[in-house]
């Protein structure tokens, strides 16, 4: 009885090996190549990861710098806004100082 030849060749070494399948990118390997195919693509993974991870803190971080940008400009009006009323106030209260001497000055004369 003869025996089946499950042999397939390597896609890596091009030798007849017993091969298993990349269900990925669907070429077929022997054990030793399929075992290197699997760390070269969790190499690449764990790259793309780190890739997605930064992206994603500098998104973030551009977010926050546009929101602290947005929290000075409020900051700024804020300030402008309030250095404007208080010299309309000051000047009221020259006005009604000057009113007033006129009035005693009136008086004294």
């Amino acid at each position: 009885m003869a025996m089946a030849n499950n042999k397939t060749q390597c896609f890596t070494c091009n030798k007849e090996k017993i091969t298993y399948p990349c269900e990925g990118c669907s070429k077929r390997f022997c054990l030793i190549h399929l075992t290197e195919h699997q760390q070269i693509l969790n190499q690449e993974l764990n790259h793309i990861i780190n890739d997605y991870d930064q992206f994603k803190q500098t998104i973030n971080e551009q977010k926050q710098n546009l929101q602290n940008h947005s929290l000075i400009e409020q900051i700024d009006e804020w300030e402008r806004n309030s250095i404007e009323i208080i010299r309309q106030k000051a000047q009221d209260c020259r006005k009604s100082l000057i009113e007033s001497s006129n009035i005693l000055l009136y008086f004294v004369v």
